[in-house]
Order: structure tokens, then sequence, then C-alpha cells
């Protein structure tokens, strides 16, 4: 963003540092209060972002909006910016702040009107985060699919897993149904083991995540939004729940037809 037009987020409440440093400092950038705690960033500290966006900035400031959207922004020079990138006088998106009485479609109209090198789309900002959270939520429901794909895939896997391990351990089935274990007992040991293989695979899942996200941080970007991908305890939860549940469905049928084998059968099986 240009200096000179920086002028409205000085309304904002510049939490550490200063506006000052920030307009005297070619290479400055002020970062928005989310992803400088995000991020772990600090008024003072170089950040070497040139392997990932080709950027170097000094953290200058740590500004914070109340708006979530604002305070995961950096903001910077906008001619430092695009000599960075060999791209004077080229940006992907230009903010407009409309007077009062202005309709935001009919200026919409004019600006795509004027003659350019490159066309534009322009939007009123509440269909430009229509737009974001679209883009979203088609993320989220790719992401949904994927999910269902893996645990159909973990289901078919216990399934697999638990009609071997009853194929071999026939016998004991047996031997435990002759000591007066019912078929109720059987049932439930067999689930109830399934559960709790899935529920320590649950619990190791769990902790590798956590500690992913303890020690880097990860976003999801579309377009100008950026959320974090956090892992709250209900999240936790839910997550050793559904493994314990995917156990006991998936185990359910080699458990249900294992409690059916005769004591006979079972005692006579070769396996």
């Amino acid at each position: 963003m240009d200096k000179e037009k920086f002028q409205v987020f000085r309304s904002y409440a510049i939490k550490q540092g200063g506006m000052d440093d920030f307009m005297s400092a070619r290479d400055g950038a002020l970062v928005g209060a989310s992803i400088a705690g995000r991020k772990g960033w600090k008024v003072g500290q170089t950040v070497d972002l040139t392997q990932q966006l080709g950027l170097a900035f000094v953290v200058k400031g740590i500004f914070a909006s109340g708006n979530e959207e604002q305070d995961n922004t950096t903001l910077m020079d906008i001619s430092y910016v695009q000599d960075r990138f060999d791209a004077r006088g080229v940006a992907n998106t230009i903010m407009v702040k409309l007077a009062g009485n202005a309709r935001a479609d009919d200026v919409a109209a004019r600006i795509d009107a004027l003659p350019k090198p490159v066309g534009t789309m322009t939007q009123a900002e509440k269909a430009y985060v229509s737009g974001m959270i679209e883009d979203l939520s088609d993320l989220i429901n790719v992401s949904r699919l994927v999910i269902l794909i893996t645990l159909a895939v973990v289901f078919v896997s216990v399934a697999n897993t638990v009609s071997m391990s009853v194929r071999d351990r026939t016998k004991q089935i047996g031997v435990m149904r002759t000591l007066g274990f019912r078929r109720l007992s059987v049932l439930a040991l067999v689930t109830s083991e399934a559960a709790m293989l899935c529920l320590a695979g649950g619990v190791i899942g769990v902790t590798a995540v956590w500690l992913l996200l303890r020690f880097q941080s990860i976003t999801v970007q579309a377009r100008n939004l950026n959320l974090e991908v956090a892992m709250p305890p209900a999240v936790v939860l839910a997550a050793l729940a559904l493994a314990a549940a995917i156990g006991v469905a998936g185990s359910f049928w080699p458990a249900w037809r294992a409690s059916r084998l005769r004591i006979v059968d079972c005692l006579g099986s070769t396996e």
C-alpha cells in the first residue's frame, strides 16, 4: 500500500512501534496483530520471506483494527514491493474509498469503463467478501469429500483387519464359549478391542497434528482472507470419538459373525 494513501490506517490502534518509523523506512512494514501473534513477529525484527514470497521486511509496528481480515494483513510501501518483483506500476488489487453518497455499483461500472491497458473487475466490498466466502466454502466442501473418502478407506481397513484377526483366533473364541462366555460377550470383546486400537491411533494422530500446529503456523487463504488452522479441545474430543466410533462400526460385522460361530466349528477349525 502506498504510504501517501495510508491515512485511513492512522485510526487503527498501533499496539507496538509507531507510524513514523514505518513511514520513514522503505523496507518497513506494519503487521496486523493476528498474523504477528501467529508468527511470533516483534517490532524491529527482520522477516526474511525471500524463499517463500521473494520479500524481506522490517516490522516497524503492529496494529489492531478489530477486523480479523485486516489484522491478518501486512502493509508495506507499494513501490518497494513492486521493485522487488520488477513490476513498478503494477497492482493486482486497488481499494477505493467512496464518498458517503456514492453508489458502489455505479462507481464500479465507471471504473471498469475507463480506458486501461488491462481489464478490471470492480466490486463492492460486500460482494468481494461474499466471493471470498464462496471460495472458502468450495474449499471446505472439497475437504469434506476427501475426509469422507479417507473415513471410508479406514472403515474398510478396520473391517478387513478384524476379519483376519477373528479367523486367526477362531479356536480361542471356541474355548471362550466353552468356558461360558456368551455371544454378546464375544461381540463386545472384539468390538472393544478394535475401538481401543483405533482410539490409540487417533491419539497418535491428534498428538502429531497438535505438535505440528504448535511449532508451525498453518493458514488457509481465499483471495485476501486468511484463516488460521487451529485445533481447539472440542475438535480433539470429536476426532477421538470419531476414531473410536470407526473402530466399533468397522469391526461390528466381523465381531457379529464371530459371536454366532458354533463351539464345535470353532474347536474343529484348522485356522
